[in-house]
């Protein structure tokens, strides 16, 4: 498996990246923000997830993923049909702490074969304000980073609506890296998280 440290230096933005954040026009997108809160709170009296923290699996559902131009705004963020997972995160993240859950935003580097990450290039290339989340064979992925103990953590993923496993494993989606902002230094399964810095999670090869 391949390090992820040379596609994070590649690109500055990667490392320098923090959790994506929705601008606001004013009414109109306090309007928007209170109508997703809402549907939250509607879908969690019918929500099946086992875990404490019911996570907003609907999101994924009501949005298909794509293009997103930013800078977005709340209230064109609710309107769109598509958004990438910089808005899912920014979604899922509101979602969370209007419920009085400590989440935080968080970045992963994931693995990616070439001939998928060509297609998503094509895709993207027709939104030219869209973030550059593709690598040679790595990607830039947007999570909610959710504290459930002390000092520990878990990753949820909104675009894909799955709680991320901490074990290593090799191949296509393979978690190489993440990073976190976090208010200080907490355990994800065995790995050790710092604020703000990459953290890899996979050997090198």
């Amino acid at each position: 498996m391949r390090s992820a440290a040379p596609d994070t230096l590649e690109r500055t933005a990667w490392a320098q990246a923090s959790a994506s954040t929705l601008a606001h026009h004013g009414a109109c997108c306090d309007h928007a923000r209170a109508w997703l809160l809402g549907m939250a709170r509607s879908h969690d009296f019918t929500a099946t997830d086992a875990f404490t923290y019911a996570a907003p699996g609907w999101l994924r559902h009501r949005w298909s993923w794509g293009p997103t131009r930013w800078p977005i705004a709340w209230c064109e963020a609710i309107r769109a049909k598509s958004v990438d997972c910089g808005v899912f995160a920014a979604f899922a993240l509101e979602i969370f702490r209007a419920k009085g859950v400590e989440a935080y935003g968080g970045q992963v580097l994931r693995a990616a074969a070439e001939e998928t990450i060509t297609h998503w290039r094509r895709r993207w290339s027709a939104v030219p304000d869209a973030f550059n989340w593709l690598g040679g064979r790595v990607i830039y992925h947007e999570v909610c980073v959710v504290r459930v103990g002390p000092t520990e953590l878990r990753i949820y993923d909104p675009t894909e609506g799955v709680w991320l496993e901490p074990e290593l494993r090799a191949g296509h989606g393979a978690q190489l890296a993440i990073r976190a902002e976090i208010p200080q230094a907490m355990t994800w399964g065995p790995h050790v998280l710092v604020s703000g810095q990459w953290t890899e999670i996979a050997p090198d090869a």
